[in-house]
């Protein structure tokens, strides 16, 4: 009987140290799992913070860059300001930094068609007509955008208004003011993935309807100013641009190219210096890589401030069309 009695103490002693290696176990886990995932968190938010301050950065020398316009009375930016002359990866303890700045006055402002007048909205649909057509787009894609943004319902030959939107499976309306994003374009029911991305380095959407910077815009946009630029005379114009910029229509109307070929433009589609930039960041720490896209606008005092940030984003091409106007 004390044998039995006996047997079963020990059988009770082994499943209670089963239990606390088990517990013991679980316990190890949890505490490699939690140390883990803390370690992880700090590296993600060590890399975000290496991010920021590389927005930060760029915020700084646009600062100083506006200073320095107003000491030298001329107001010119440029693709070769120290703003935009970041190119090479900013090594940090244990991990990188890659800064990519692009003046979005480069591109065509597609809230410039919700002009003040029509004769203005009809005289820059043209100019995006000319752009969509010269670069292999389907123009009706105009057409949308104009319609979208104008504040009539009355659809243009090959447009869209609300009469088409709202006999969609999930209806909607057009904006009928100006675009708070480039994403709104997939909502005009007529690019396709690839064709929204062939679109994106050629267009902007700004919180204004100011114009594009004739320093900084690339080949393919140049050629929407009149309907007489070649593909030739548009890489001609962007390759032989000087590296201190043009500074008025004066300046600009002795380039061999240029001439009198813009002095018909409406008021405002030409500009010498922007005021919204974007901000492309890739930032390394250890294990995790955070990218951030930051959109800084610059008031007239010189003032810089990020109005916007998105997470996740740094597109291939960025650094493509930064390479082709350089």
């Amino acid at each position: 009987m004390r044998r039995r009695e006996g047997g079963v103490a020990l059988i009770f002693v082994l499943l209670i140290f089963a239990m606390i290696a088990v517990m013991a176990s679980r316990i190890v886990s949890d505490l490699h799992f939690n140390t883990e995932k803390t370690a992880r968190y700090l590296q993600h938010m060590q890399s975000r913070h290496y991010a920021i301050g590389a927005e930060q950065f760029v915020a700084v020398l646009l600062e100083d860059d506006a200073e320095k316009d107003k000491q030298a009375k001329r107001a010119v930016d440029h693709w070769y300001e120290p703003w935009a002359n970041i190119e090479q990866s900013l090594d940090t303890e244990d991990g990188e930094i890659m800064i990519l700045a692009l003046d979005d006055q480069g591109r065509f402002n597609l809230n410039m068609l919700a002009g003040k007048t029509a004769k203005e909205s009809q005289e820059k649909l043209k100019m995006l007509e000319r752009l969509f057509v010269a670069n292999g787009i389907d123009v009706q894609l105009a057409y949308r955008i104009q319609d979208w943004v104008d504040e009539n319902q009355d659809p243009l030959p090959g447009g869209a208004e609300d009469n088409t939107y709202l006999l969609f499976d999930t209806p909607y309306r057009t904006g009928d003011s100006s675009l708070a994003s480039v994403s709104e374009l997939r909502l005009m029911d007529i690019l396709n993935p690839e064709e929204f991305e062939k679109v994106l380095p050629l267009v902007s959407v700004l919180p204004t309807t100011d114009g594009i910077n004739i320093n900084t815009v690339s080949a393919p946009v140049f050629r929407a100013f009149n309907e007489r630029f070649s593909e030739a005379d548009a890489k001609g114009f962007v390759d032989g641009r000087s590296k201190d910029g043009f500074a008025d229509m004066k300046e600009l109307s002795k380039q061999p190219l240029i001439g009198d070929k813009l002095s018909k433009q409406p008021s405002g589609v030409v500009v010498f210096k922007s005021q919204f930039f974007s901000v492309y960041t890739k930032a390394r720490y250890r294990d995790i890589t955070y990218y951030l896209h930051s959109r800084l606008a610059r008031n007239t005092e010189g003032k810089v401030t990020v109005i916007s940030r998105e997470v996740g984003t740094f597109p291939r091409w960025v650094k493509t069309l930064r390479e082709s106007v350089r």
